[in-house]
């Protein structure tokens, strides 16, 4: 896939984003800014690798 942030060619992801640095953003509409923050909690997990339902400030 072309990364949506950067352009760059890389491997396929559920946002369409490389990372989370290109998932952060701003998109250029209110729309798909809006739903770019309402995904950002599972978008965050997906590019930190943590597993579903984990708390960031957990010390698991």
């Amino acid at each position: 896939m072309i990364c949506e942030g950067c352009g760059q060619p890389a491997a396929w992801t559920p946002f369409g984003r490389c990372s989370w640095e290109c998932y952060d953003q701003d998109r250029s509409t209110e729309q798909e800014q809006q739903a770019m923050i309402d995904a950002a909690p599972d978008a965050f997990a997906f590019f930190m690798g943590l597993a579903p339902g984990r708390r960031i400030d957990s010390s698991e």
